[in-house]
């Protein structure tokens, strides 16, 4: 007795299956491809440098000691940003020491950071306006969000903070 085969038999309608796993998966690798892709070439930059985060894990100690040694003080700080045109705004601060008494010999700088792009930071001093305010008009290169890090010196101690402000 022998076998045969009948080449007449139709192919099995189910053969498309496992090809199409693997037009699945083409198509997943594709598209990850090209998601790695636009993730690694459109980089912006981001706010700090590359170790500044593990820096200020290593020094968190000091940073809470600087922070309580800044609530001590007890100095009275009010500080805004006013827009006074596209692109433009006045940037103040006015200080009090805990008694309520104007700080009108400090030196007080502004450090402006773009959070979302790299190379646009800058650093503008504010000029004493009278009665313990300073203020420095600026323009700025890119509308959107920016983070402002105030530092004032002066004889009686530091006082630094850290406001975001939105230019339109």
């Amino acid at each position: 007795m022998s076998l045969t085969t009948d080449s007449s038999t139709p192919e099995r309608r189910s053969a498309w299956i496992p090809w199409a796993f693997v037009g699945f998966f083409v198509v997943v690798f594709a598209v990850n491809g090209t998601m790695v892709y636009f993730a690694a070439t459109s980089w912006t930059g981001m706010y700090g440098d590359g170790g500044s985060k593990y820096r200020q894990g290593l020094e968190y100690n000091q940073m809470l000691a600087e922070v309580a040694a800044q609530a001590a003080m007890g100095w009275q700080v009010d500080h805004g940003f006013e827009r006074t045109e596209p692109g433009h705004g006045r940037l103040s601060m006015t200080l009090q020491d805990a008694h309520g008494n104007l700080l009108t010999d400090a030196v007080v700088q502004a450090e402006l950071i773009r959070p979302t792009h790299s190379g646009t930071d800058f650093e503008v001093p504010l000029a004493h306006a009278g009665q313990g305010r300073y203020q420095v008009d600026i323009r700025f290169p890119h509308a959107g969000q920016w983070l402002v890090d105030l530092t004032a010196d002066h004889a009686r101690g530091t006082y630094r903070l850290t406001d975001r402000v939105i230019v339109r």
